[in-house]
């Protein structure tokens, strides 16, 4: 029989003797280059190395090591990338972050977070502190028309020096018959004018798509700022707001607003609140620190007073 010192003996050679089948199985009945194999391989290190260490120290202690060595080969950064269970590992783990609440609707609540929230291959960049700065005033009050004057700033984080295409839209409604006008955007990146293309308008119903592209190569972070002006109906334009394309990361709007025409400021399904920096007859600023994700931001429904 077994006595519990004979175990603590005998578990070296056990632990050499399984490191070893281990690299036999590793490099010579698998593909050496499969995640399995290399994860194999890693583990029947962990058994070898820990052979040592368990001669210098006791073997409890080495067994914390050892359990900790094993986690950090199957769920550590550098094959976890290669693994192709990441869905389910990530399901697995979700589910016990929620402490299975809600169970029935697992699966959709975690595809409702990748839509929403998880960056897709094709994300590229995010924006940094974007501030606006919008001004209102009135263009012919008799018929209605308003001028917004918008100075924006951001500092574009991107994943690698690679080329860019930054897109910078806007979307105004008013009829074909109505007096409207949107100028291009005045854009400079870094203090420089850079390769710009402005696209001819579209229309879409009542609704006018201005759209111009910028092209940014050669660099991982740029400070981007631009202005443009609008000339449009109230009547039938009748709030400013902002439905992101990309991640925000911190944000800052203020609007300036003539005596007669009021706004109210609504969120625009953002998981954290804004906060009233200042508000005011003729201005309001608001200012949400923290992440703000794709089709999130905000509106201002103006009205006449």
């Amino acid at each position: 029989m077994f006595s519990k010192n004979t175990i603590k003996k005998s578990v070296g050679v056990i632990c050499a003797l399984i490191g070893i089948s281990l690299y036999i199985i590793g490099y010579g009945f698998m593909d050496i280059q499969s995640t399995a194999s290399k994860i194999i391989i890693n583990i029947a290190d962990v058994f070898i190395i820990g052979v040592v260490v368990g001669y210098l120290s006791s073997v409890a202690q080495w067994a914390g090591v050892f359990k900790k060595e094993i986690q950090d080969i199957v769920f550590g950064k550098k094959l976890i990338g290669e693994r192709n269970d990441i869905n389910s590992i990530w399901s697995n783990v979700t589910k016990q972050l929620l402490k299975n609440k809600f169970a029935p609707i697992h699966e959709e609540l975690l595809c409702a977070i990748r839509n929403a929230a998880i960056p897709s291959d094709d994300t590229v960049s995010y924006y940094e502190d974007h501030d606006s700065d919008i001004q209102l005033s009135w263009y012919d009050k008799a018929k209605g028309l308003i001028k917004s004057t918008e100075s924006i700033t951001f500092t574009l984080m991107a994943e690698s020096d690679k080329e860019i295409k930054l897109p910078i839209k806007t979307f105004t409604y008013y009829k074909k018959d109505s007096p409207g006008k949107v100028s291009d955007p005045n854009i400079l990146v870094d203090g420089k004018r850079p390769t710009i293309k402005h696209n001819p308008p579209q229309r879409q119903g009542n609704q006018t798509i201005n759209s111009s592209t910028v092209l940014l190569k050669g660099k991982k972070q740029y400070l981007v700022s631009y202005t443009r002006e609008k000339v449009y109906d109230i009547n039938q334009d009748y709030y400013i707001g902002l439905k992101s394309q990309y991640l925000v990361r911190n944000l800052t709007v203020s609007l300036h607003l003539p005596d007669d025409i009021e706004a109210l400021f609504i969120e625009r399904g953002t998981n954290l609140s804004f906060i009233t920096v200042k508000k005011t007859k003729n201005c309001i600023k608001m200012k949400l620190k923290g992440v703000i994700f794709p089709k999130q931001g905000y509106i201002f429904a103006l009205k006449v007073a």
